[in-house]
């Protein structure tokens, strides 16, 4: 699992998602429920929140 940082597109507030894929693989963008907005709401992949070394840098990390 690795933590990335999002920012909400609407109100700015920014939070941690554990995810076990690469996030900027899609886009750099994912739509979550913002708790501040009340609404599911566009965020900004603003990075990874792990050490460099443990973050995904290139390649897919989902299986097919």
């Amino acid at each position: 699992m690795t933590r990335w940082i999002l920012k909400c597109t609407v109100c700015g507030e920014e939070r941690e998602l554990e995810a076990g894929f690469n996030l900027t693989l899609l886009g750099g963008k994912v739509y979550l429920y913002c708790r501040r907005c009340r609404a599911n709401r566009e965020h900004l992949v603003l990075g990874c929140a792990e050490p460099d070394d443990l973050c995904p840098t290139v390649g897919a990390d989902v299986i097919d």
